[in-house]
């Protein structure tokens, strides 16, 4: 059966239009690039002899902003603007990494992670749509399964090779960061034709906010269905857990561990290894051959078990197997959400998918300012804080399926 779900999704790359082929090399390019900071980034926090909790309050600063401002960059592209908002955002996204290797203080370093958020949103949000736009409404479902296969291994190269050039001095890495970003936002310029140019003359479309939902009754009602609230629900607290975990897992390596970058770039490397080898075989066979609502519940009850397994253990061995496990977890779930958030749900994709990414950045922007002050209380405490999130999902997730089982009764 892998050997056919392998072959399966080679078929898919080669029959696949030239369009969807540019926006899936693109966003592997700027996920390896945007990825080779991790590795470093505790390293260079402790030489900055910053407190512990940074790595939470930065990063939240970062979610936080991207959670403001992604319902505004999908907006604008589904006005025609996609490419041209790609080629923007990646270049002042270059800009603002280079100017978080120079500053020394903790308000510095939380200015530039709010400015990086405020436009990384824009390449988050930009490229699911721009994928959308380009794919068959049939290939829509596996082309955002494509795309997450793409973020893994692409996002794991880059932690690989951040690990590598993590012997350089930090302020190296930021500059080589930020300088791959501005050329993929010129070759974005160069190469890569707009993708939903048949609006560009409508007048008639603002651009939405999240506050104008609020008050739009009608609007509301159509987003805020019964299904939309429990899958960003479940959106919200996944992004809880994982950004705790992600977050503190990174830092613990370092203060707790005593590991070089290079280990957390290459374990993040394996894990990214077993995610691709997950989205070929286990995604592909979840969302083609069963019910991916009872699916859901079934891998956020993993995810909720092995984060538990993370937090009682403290051998270095089972803390980063059980580690390698929950994160391939994570990169299941991710294309099924995503494929949630485009798949018709909306007739407007970029303001869905922005919606989407701004709620999963709010619960990215709890978890890693949780998991930063946590931290300095005890080490394995954000472990044990994601675990309760996952459960919270599982709970939600389990809420819909029963729901939707007595709904068929009832018809």
């Amino acid at each position: 059966m892998t050997f056919l779900l392998y072959k399966t999704k080679l078929e898919s790359w080669y029959y696949m239009n030239k369009e969807a082929k540019k926006i899936l090399i693109l966003s592997s390019l700027v996920w390896i690039v945007s990825n080779l900071l991790h590795p470093v980034t505790p390293t260079h926090f402790t030489n900055l002899n910053l407190p512990d909790h940074v790595f939470g309050t930065s990063y939240a600063a970062m979610v936080f902003s991207m959670f403001l401002t992604a319902p505004i960059w999908g907006s604008i592209g589904d006005k025609g603007n996609r490419i041209k908002v790609l080629s923007i955002v990646t270049f002042l996204y270059g800009i603002f990494q280079i100017g978080l290797g120079l500053v020394t203080t903790l308000t510095g370093v939380i200015i530039m992670r709010s400015l990086a958020g405020m436009v990384s949103s824009g390449f988050h949000v930009g490229l699911m749509s721009a994928l959308v736009d380009v794919s068959e409404p049939d290939k829509r479902k596996l082309n955002m399964t494509n795309y997450a296969a793409i973020m893994s291994v692409s996002g794991s190269i880059g932690f690989l090779l951040g690990g590598i050039i993590g012997y350089l001095p930090t302020i190296w890495v930021f500059i080589i960061q930020g300088m791959c970003m501005i050329l993929i936002s010129l070759g974005i310029k160069l190469f890569i034709k707009e993708t939903n140019p048949q609006v560009k003359e409508d007048t008639s479309k603002k651009t939405v906010f999240i506050w104008d939902l609020l008050r739009d009754a009608k609007k509301s009602k159509e987003v805020f269905s019964f299904w939309i609230l429990i899958f960003l629900g479940i959106t919200f607290f996944v992004g809880i857990a994982y950004s705790g975990n992600n977050n503190a897992f990174n830092y613990y390596l370092k203060a707790e561990l005593n590991m070089k970058p290079i280990v957390n770039g290459v374990w993040k490397a394996l894990t990214g290894v077993l995610g691709l080898i997950a989205n070929l075989t286990i995604n592909v066979w979840l969302i083609n051959k069963t019910n991916i609502k009872k699916s859901i519940v079934g891998l956020l009850f993993l995810s909720t078990a092995f984060g538990f397994l993370v937090f009682i253990y403290n051998d270095l061995y089972p803390f980063l197997i059980f580690n390698l496990i929950f994160f391939t977890l994570y990169t299941i779930q991710v294309p099924i959400l995503q494929g949630f958030a485009v798949e018709g749900q909306f007739k407007d994709v970029g303001f869905m998918a922005g919606l989407y990414n701004a709620v999963k950045s709010l619960g990215e922007m709890l978890g890693s300012t949780i998991a930063g002050f946590s931290y300095d209380y005890n080490s394995k405490l954000p472990f044990l804080i994601g675990t309760m999130a996952f459960g919270i999902a599982l709970v939600l997730s389990l809420i819909n399926y029963f729901k939707n089982e007595i709904d068929k009764v009832v018809e």
